[in-house]
């Protein structure tokens, strides 16, 4: 890897740099397209072409996958970065309404960064503890059998069965 997380050099600098200019960016370009439909539906409604246009437009972007692997698919772990910028990024929304999210982003990518090497290490460690429980509780939901499954001593009958919704055999 070449740089760590930990690192303060030039090149992390330079990419933290990068991402609030894509972000300024990507907010930039947002703001003009809700600045381009609002003229196009006016032009629709001074000129009543409704009928030409009824349905949305559609919304370039990414397609997602419609599958139901996103429930298999494990989470990400958490760093103590991450859980750090998501505790401490409301405090400085809060205390600083007027900065726009790239800002904000910044101002705790800093914090962060004057932060010693143990407070960072606590965070890790919370972050480590949070992991170690979903991990516990992903193992749990593994073991549990699903509604319906196996067969009664005698072959010819359902067993009991898990009704989630009163949490009682059935």
């Amino acid at each position: 890897m070449v740089g760590s997380a930990n690192s303060t050099g030039p090149m992390m600098n330079s990419t933290i740099a990068f991402v609030t200019f894509l972000k300024s960016e990507a907010e930039a370009a947002e703001s003009r397209a809700k600045t381009l439909y609002a003229q196009a539906d006016k032009l629709i409604q001074d000129h009543n072409l409704q009928a030409h246009f009824s349905s949305p437009p559609n919304k370039r972007g990414r397609k997602t996958k419609k599958s139901n692997d996103n429930k298999k698919r494990k989470k990400q772990k958490l760093t103590g970065y991450t859980l750090f910028m998501k505790e401490t990024n409301s405090t400085v929304r809060e205390n600083n309404p007027k900065l726009g999210t790239s800002e904000i982003v910044s101002t705790v990518a800093q914090m962060w960064n004057e932060k010693t090497d143990e407070q960072k290490q606590e965070w890790k460690s919370k972050a480590d503890e949070i992991n170690a429980k979903a991990n516990v509780d992903e193992e749990t939901d593994k073991t549990k059998p699903s509604k319906g499954e196996g067969d009664n001593e005698e072959g010819n009958e359902t067993a009991d069965t898990f009704d989630e919704k009163t949490s009682e055999v059935v």
